[in-house]
């Protein structure tokens, strides 16, 4: 049974970034290559901060108190809009470092408060857990651009 929940958690996950990414990449913005990059930024971030499924619903349960429908569509898109929020202003060419992340992080929850109206602390535990994650949201910061996107190169599209 618990093998079934991380399953559809997982692929709850995996529809939920393609949609997100599906959404950029469709919306009405100038610039095929400033969408497939921070399509790109938001996805490799994002990467950077995926628990296994486990972890993940063991955090979930530790803030929201369950683990419920709610509470996991909740986490996956505070987690993606923290992701989009970091892509968007590393494309701009702006500089994030600790001090910023945890601004950022600040910002995305506070725009969620609503969600955490049912729960102890919800709020300031969720900025907590994101912040504990700077160490891995900076090395997905500096990865290496890939070969398509970088200056000069064609995009795929």
């Amino acid at each position: 049974m618990a093998e079934n929940k991380g399953k559809i958690l997982f692929v709850g996950m995996l529809g939920a970034l393609a949609g997100v990414v599906g959404g950029l990449l469709l919306a009405p913005q100038s610039g095929k290559k400033t969408r497939a990059d921070i399509a790109r930024i938001a996805n490799d971030i994002y990467k950077q901060l995926r628990l296994g499924v486990v972890e993940t619903e063991r955090k979930i349960i530790e803030i929201y108190g369950e683990a419920t429908k709610q509470a996991k569509d909740s986490f996956s898109e505070i987690k993606m809009a923290l992701s989009e929020r970091l892509a968007a202003v590393k494309e701009t060419g702006e500089a994030i470092d600790k001090d910023k992340y945890g601004a950022i992080v600040d910002k995305v929850v506070t725009e969620y408060k609503k969600d955490f109206e049912n729960t102890k602390n919800g709020a300031e535990k969720m900025v907590d857990y994101l912040k504990k994650d700077w160490e891995k949201v900076k090395k997905a910061l500096t990865l290496p651009e890939k070969a398509s996107l970088k200056p000069g190169a064609k995009s795929r599209q």
